[in-house]
């Protein structure tokens, strides 16, 4: 599977998870619950996945664009068109 499209499954997985989580009933052993574990998993995931999406030729991230500023990743390079894996 290809990196833009993983990220995009994974975000989905975290989305659908806070999504679950908000229906799900509360109770005093939250943290039991297979949408908060799952949500804090794709998190991490997501927040890795995020700091390493690096094109290998300019070396640029192709997520984080700057302190404020994010895009979905796609297959080419934002910056100069190189085909990322």
């Amino acid at each position: 599977m290809k990196k833009a499209v993983r990220f995009k499954a994974y975000l989905v997985a975290l989305i659908t998870c806070i999504i679950g989580f908000q229906f799900s009933p509360a109770s005093n052993q939250f943290y039991a619950n297979p949408f908060y574990i799952g949500g804090f998993i794709f998190a991490i995931v997501l927040i890795v996945n995020v700091i390493n999406y690096f094109c290998p030729k300019c070396k640029k991230n192709q997520v984080m664009q700057s302190a404020k500023g994010y895009r979905l990743p796609t297959n080419k390079c934002y910056h100069c068109e190189e085909e990322i894996n």
